[in-house]
């Protein structure tokens, strides 16, 4: 799963009367996603990578959308909600995070903030996201966290796999906090994505559990200016991933 991927995850929560999609737009969002898989698979990427969320793009590859509304209908939402919270607690100082702010274009008249649950086939376990829009001084940017259920990852810092980042596209490097393992990883998404720079933050628990936190000076589809920088330091990101508020699962 990857961050286009995980945000197409978010996005079908949001909507729940969505206005019709035009063809051409999903199936070229398909083709890019089946190329990134197929570049993913030549190049190691971690398989877990070409399966993830956010609050923003809405690009699900066609034949995945009834499997994933099935998967909807089962999956609990309580766990989602205190993600939400915690995630909304974890906004830097000075930054909102307003839950009636609404994109542009497709977008309109939805929420930018949302959470969901979902299962994961391939482990037998689930993981939760939310993201909330950043707020400052007229500026937009996005503040994502994902969590997931032991068995998706493995490994500590720049070696964990499962992560949620294009590891093609990403620096990663590794922050220590409180002696845990933390990685960071910028990413400067390809500009077919339409999507603003972000940074993520991965920190694998003891008991497997992988939580997934991301920042961005923008927010796709707000229709607003982008921040004038990261909301965080790399530090802060990495210490917010460890957080014991975060790990809901």
């Amino acid at each position: 799963m990857d961050e286009r991927e995980l945000r197409t995850a978010m996005d079908r929560v949001v909507a729940v009367e969505p206005p019709p999609m035009e063809e051409e737009p999903v199936l070229s969002a398909g083709r890019r996603a089946l190329r990134r898989r197929r570049a993913a698979r030549a190049s190691g990427w971690s398989a877990a990578a070409a399966l993830v969320v956010t609050a923003g793009v809405t690009t699900l590859v066609p034949w995945q959308a009834q499997e994933d509304l099935a998967q909807l209908a089962v999956a609990p939402a309580d766990k989602g909600v205190a993600l939400a919270e915690a995630l909304d607690a974890l906004a830097p100082a000075g930054y909102g995070t307003p839950g009636d702010l609404t994109g542009t274009g497709d977008f309109a008249g939805r929420t930018l903030k949302s959470h969901k649950t979902i299962p994961v086939a391939e482990t037998g376990g689930r993981y939760h996201a939310a993201g909330t829009p950043l707020t400052k001084d007229g500026a937009v940017g996005e503040l994502l966290a994902a969590v997931y259920s032991p068995g998706w990852a493995t490994g500590d810092g720049c070696a964990m796999t499962g992560v949620v980042w294009d590891s093609t596209t990403a620096r990663c490097t590794e922050v220590e906090v409180d002696g845990k393992k933390v990685a960071v990883a910028d990413v400067t998404p390809p500009p077919e994505d339409l999507l603003p720079p972000s940074q993520w933050a991965g920190y694998r628990h003891p008991d497997g559990t992988a939580v997934f936190v991301m920042q961005s000076p923008g927010a796709a589809r707000s229709g607003r200016p982008a921040l004038g920088g990261m909301p965080m330091t790399a530090e802060q990101l990495a210490a917010a991933a460890v957080d014991p508020r975060l790990k809901v699962e």
